[in-house]
């Protein structure tokens, strides 16, 4: 079921959503193409950014608050600032990036973990378009490497035991509202839209 983005307000609940990952990975495209419904053919790297979407999922309304975060090292203190409240977090890697999928497991399972304790999460492989990408893959495979596949990307969903494994092509919009949809199902079926506690940076908790 795909998610409609909808221009007046939502009566529904607000989610936090909090999109995670390796700098390069999709994450910044993959939210301005279903907030903008525009691809961004430009890499801007993100320090934080803040997108709302007022979406309906089947019979569930929500306004969804999606907050980008920077991936790279330099930002590792200033991001647990974003996590705090909430409802749902995205980890995303680039299917084409053998690094950016080690990275789930050693760096942002680990990240989300510590700072958003019972937080629902969904684990989300980006930029599926590269795999059929000739001049891509023979780049990639000169370094003796090759696409990270579905089964991979679900095999890890389920170690790190993330709620569902998605994946998208933000440059082709395919399945990028459908991610969007689960966000509010998941976030909207959590014992009736409970808060969960989110350790801030000082690690009060925050209802």
């Amino acid at each position: 079921m795909d998610a409609q983005r909808t221009e007046r307000n939502t009566e529904g609940p607000s989610i936090k959503t909090v999109i995670v990952g390796d700098g390069g990975s999709g994450k910044t495209s993959l939210l301005v193409t279903f907030a903008r419904g525009e691809f961004l053919e430009d890499y801007i790297p993100t320090v934080f950014e803040r997108y709302t979407a007022n979406v309906t999922s089947g019979s569930q309304k929500a306004e969804v608050h999606l907050w980008d975060t920077a991936g790279q090292e330099e930002y590792d203190r200033l991001r647990p600032l974003s996590y705090t409240g909430a409802n749902v977090v995205l980890i995303c890697y680039d299917v084409t990036n053998p690094n950016s999928y080690e990275n789930v497991l050693t760096k942002w399972h680990p990240e989300v973990k510590h700072f958003c304790r019972g937080v629902p999460f969904l684990l989300v492989g980006c930029k599926t378009d590269l795999r059929k990408d000739k001049i891509h893959l023979r780049k990639l495979r000169e370094s003796g490497f090759e696409p990270i596949t579905y089964s991979q990307g679900k095999n890890l969903a389920h170690q790190i035991g993330a709620a569902m494994y998605l994946e998208c092509s933000s440059r082709l919009q395919e399945n990028v509202a459908a991610i969007f949809s689960e966000v509010v199902i998941l976030a909207s079926s959590s014992e009736k839209r409970q808060k969960y506690k989110c350790r801030n940076v000082s690690g009060c908790a925050v209802f």
